[in-house]
């Protein structure tokens, strides 16, 4: 069996816009430490999934296609840093719509590691949401917080909280 970190895009991996929908290639933005973290979790051979609701679809915002279009723009911004994202889970719900995919229920995760025989209690999650921390606890996994784009959430039950995303892998690391 292998580690896993699953990591939220929106808020973790790359900037979330102001109105918090990332709908065309001009909103992708990375955090400064985005690109030296996932290099650090390569190098610790962690298989790494990036696990995300994306509600802009649900909202006509943009198709499931456009999304895919502007996800392999992220991952390409992703390859100079030589990381590996082994798969993308991603929910194209609103928050009502009642599916079985959307963060915070972990059926995503857990599709991942049935899929690639993943040990979900050594693996991660790291997310910006307390639906994120949720969705990691729901499914077995340690959880991280990073305090990246949160806006006044309540307070979550993450195993650690952490400023970036840097600092979120620094700590996997030593644990």
């Amino acid at each position: 069996m292998k580690n896993a970190v699953f990591l939220d895009r929106d808020g973790t991996l790359i900037v979330d816009p102001e109105d918090e929908r990332v709908d065309s290639v001009d909103k992708i933005k990375l955090f400064p430490d985005t690109l030296k973290a996932l290099n650090i979790l390569k190098s610790l051979d962690y298989e790494v999934f990036i696990v995300t609701n994306q509600a802009g679809i649900s909202e006509a915002r943009l198709t499931i296609n456009e999304f895919w279009k502007i996800h392999s723009v992220v991952l390409d911004k992703f390859e100079d840093s030589e990381s590996l994202i082994r798969k993308t889970y991603m929910c194209p719900h609103g928050p009502n719509d009642n599916c079985n995919c959307r963060k915070p229920k972990p059926k995503l995760i857990l599709d991942a590691a049935k899929e690639y025989d993943i040990n979900l209690s050594n693996s991660w999650f790291v997310g910006d949401h307390d639906s994120d921390i949720q969705a990691g606890k729901s499914a077995g996994v340690k959880t991280i917080l990073v305090k990246t784009a949160l806006r006044e959430e309540p307070p979550t039950n993450a195993d650690y909280t952490a400023d970036t995303l840097l600092d979120a892998i620094s700590y996997i690391t030593s644990n």
